[in-house]
């Protein structure tokens, strides 16, 4: 595969390095390879990516997705420590489209209880939904910057990386998902299996976030103002 390098550079900005997720008929696979044939330039994919953070909680219930989920838990901290030392982020190709096909939006709403028929990839979009919206403003924002949903489009120069709108920006998947959300089963334990993963990485984000400078504010100030008895005439 080839592609409009021009159109990578626009998203990726001054990050030589680059995550590739999508679906496979969508041949994410070979823009992962192609990317890593640029001088330059790096790839990586699930299989490939090396986490940075501990963000797995022990608490959690093994699943088969939930490797390619903490990697966008990781991903994202990863980016939010970066802007905050003014460090170019690693950016998320999420490919979705290829050619003139393109994923179903509503389909990323549905529920199956069954492993092996919901898809990982439906499962990864919904935690780019997650992390991009519960976390706080600060953490949407990293997660807004970092993912971004492409199409490739052929072109005489090869593939052109085309950018398209967040999936839960569509009204119709705004819809669904707050009917799934109405419908969730509450299975015994279900609450505090949600909540596992979400606590874990709320603590993460809590320590990357700099210190107030409030509290050592009040510590010079105290410093300042107490009388040095040592100096002070005796008697």
């Amino acid at each position: 595969m080839n592609i409009d390098e021009q159109s990578l550079q626009a998203i990726c900005g001054e990050s030589k390095e680059v995550v590739v997720y999508g679906f496979g008929q969508f041949k994410y696979l070979e823009l992962c390879k192609a990317i890593n044939c640029i001088a330059g330039m790096k790839a990586y994919h699930s299989d490939d990516y090396v986490e940075k953070n501990e963000v797995m909680d022990k608490r959690t219930h093994y699943t088969m997705y939930n490797h390619f989920k903490y990697i966008l838990n990781d991903l994202v901290l990863e980016n939010y420590k970066r802007q905050l030392k003014k460090e170019p982020i690693i950016p998320l190709l999420f490919v979705v489209g290829f050619a003139e096909s393109e994923y179903e939006i509503p389909r990323i709403a549905e529920r199956s209880d069954d492993e092996f028929a919901k898809g990982v990839t439906l499962t990864e979009l919904r935690r780019c939904y997650k992390l991009a919206h519960e976390f706080g403003k600060d953490l949407s924002q990293t997660a807004n910057d970092t993912f971004q949903f492409v199409h490739l489009i052929p072109s005489e120069k090869g593939y052109v990386l085309k950018t398209v709108k967040p999936f839960w920006q569509d009204e119709q998947w705004q819809k669904l998902w707050q009917q799934r959300k109405a419908t969730t089963d509450k299975k015994p334990d279900s609450d505090h299996k949600n909540l596992f993963w979400r606590e874990k990485y709320s603590g993460l984000v809590d320590e990357a976030k700099p210190q107030s400078p409030s509290n050592n504010e009040e510590v010079s100030k105290e410093e300042i103002e107490a009388p040095d008895h040592s100096r002070m005439p005796k008697g």
